[in-house]
């Protein structure tokens, strides 16, 4: 075989890590790529085929590929394959591959120019190597009238809003969740955090959306252990899971919870812990939601603590930007010290402020302090959110279904995180009046007759 260049052998191994890992970079190759960085035929064609095996949900191997493209296409395939001994160097790859087919490109434009027959022609030539060099090509460009045109036809569209919904009537008021949004859930060690995540996400599952939940921290069996528990799958106890325990009833209604989460598109990810993987993962699968509990254990190059949350903060946030996802992440917050304030802030999150700079969204979850309050009641605050109000919702925590509910509808609390109690306790007494005291009707005695004024 020939001396291949850097473009040519760039493309024969985006294809090569194709077959040799579909699973793993297929999403990723097919997000970041397109026919036209491929400059043989034969590869463009190849690379076409086997899109539109992966769109119709197919495996992506040299069979099906040459079934697809060709027999004829057999031997280039083979060779994309033996030319790339590992798909680990895919991201090198697609970089070589994008690069080398702008320069091709702006080479393309330059020739062109030398050869224009007249000013305008070669100044359309000299626009499109500045826009190669800028790669404005995605970039958008709106006047103010052309946005407000945009915003009248949007809000004379008679399709309802699509925000993600959590299930919790006072959160889904608040918040505008859209996709591309970097949402943060931050609680301390044992606060429920995980347990609050794997409600939204099931919720949100059997609305619709395509759920990855990216575990990184609890293991395989104690993870199943709180699905089954969730009154949305099955409401079997913990303790009854954890000591194999099961009553008639148990098993009956996990099995039908089997068969009803065939149509529930949840899957949990363990192990998926870098960036890459994570971003691989969701385009594969097609997410629309993705969890990430949570992200101070992913796996990011460095030395300093504040620098590596700072990297998986900014990644978190460009992927829900560069893959149209709302991707939610779980959070461990540093707890004030004793005697300096009364509650964590969006500048407790752990070990860096990035988070709470990239974040659209930041919720924060506290036990409650307030000692009228059931032993498992906790304090969920919308901390931050861009577009909206900003509630704190009094929650119960129930430890045996790892279930979260509203304990009171209330929409004061005070900026010191003490709840308002004057018409909770205004209401309680009226409730506990009997019905017979609180309609009575009040009658006033009137003056003889001589006295009246008529």
């Amino acid at each position: 075989m020939a001396v291949l260049t850097a473009w040519a052998q760039a493309q024969h191994s985006v294809i090569g890590s194709l077959l040799r890992d579909p699973d793993e970079w297929a999403g990723q190759i097919f997000q970041s790529a397109t026919p036209a960085m491929f400059g043989d035929k034969a590869l463009r064609h190849l690379f076409e085929a086997a899109r539109e095996i992966w769109s119709a949900g197919t495996p992506v191997d040299p069979v099906t590929l040459g079934a697809r493209a060709g027999t004829e296409y057999t031997k280039t395939i083979f060779e994309c394959v033996e030319l790339t001994p590992t798909a680990a160097n895919t991201d090198a790859y697609l970089k070589i591959l994008r690069e080398q087919a702008q320069l091709n490109a702006m080479q393309v434009e330059a020739l062109s120019i030398t050869t224009a027959e007249n000013v305008e022609t070669a100044s359309e030539c000299f626009e499109k190597i500045g826009k190669l060099l800028a790669a404005t090509e995605d970039v958008e460009d709106y006047s103010l009238t052309e946005m407000i045109g945009m915003y009248l036809d949007r809000m004379n569209d008679p399709t309802p809003p699509d925000y993600l919904r959590f299930g919790m009537d006072r959160l889904d008021s608040a918040l505008a969740v859209t996709p591309g949004m970097f949402v943060i859930i931050g609680a301390d060690s044992s606060t429920g955090k995980t347990a609050l995540a794997l409600q939204f996400a099931v919720h949100i599952a059997k609305s619709g959306k395509k759920v990855g939940f990216f575990s990184l921290e609890t293991p395989q069996e104690p993870l199943q252990n709180r699905i089954m528990a969730e009154h949305q799958v099955a409401g079997i106890p913990v303790p009854s899971s954890q000591q194999k325990k099961l009553s008639d009833e148990d098993f009956s209604r996990a099995a039908q919870a089997g068969i009803l989460s065939q149509d529930i598109p949840l899957r949990v990810i363990r192990k998926a812990n870098t960036l890459e993987k994570i971003r691989a993962r969701t385009l594969q699968r097609r997410f629309d939601v993705i969890f990430i509990d949570y992200v101070q254990l992913i796996d990011v190059a460095g030395k300093e603590r504040f620098d590596v949350v700072t990297k998986i903060s900014m990644g978190l946030h460009r992927l829900a930007q560069e893959l149209g996802v709302v991707v939610i992440g779980l959070s461990q917050v540093t707890p004030p010290e004793k005697g300096k304030k009364a509650r964590i802030t969006v500048d407790d999150l752990r070990e860096s402020r990035q988070l709470k700079q990239d974040a659209d969204i930041v919720l924060l979850m506290t036990r409650s302090t307030e000692k009228d309050d059931p032993a498992e009641a906790r304090i969920l605050e919308v901390a931050k959110n861009k577009d909206g109000r900003r509630p704190k919702i009094r929650l119960n925590f129930d430890p045996q279904h790892m279930t979260f509910s509203p304990l009171i509808t209330m929409d004061d609390i005070r900026s010191d995180g003490r709840v308002v109690r004057q018409q909770q306790d205004v209401n309680r007494k009226a409730q506990d009046k009997p019905a017979q005291e609180t309609e009575q009707p009040q009658f006033t005695k009137l003056p003889d007759a001589e006295d009246l004024p008529f």
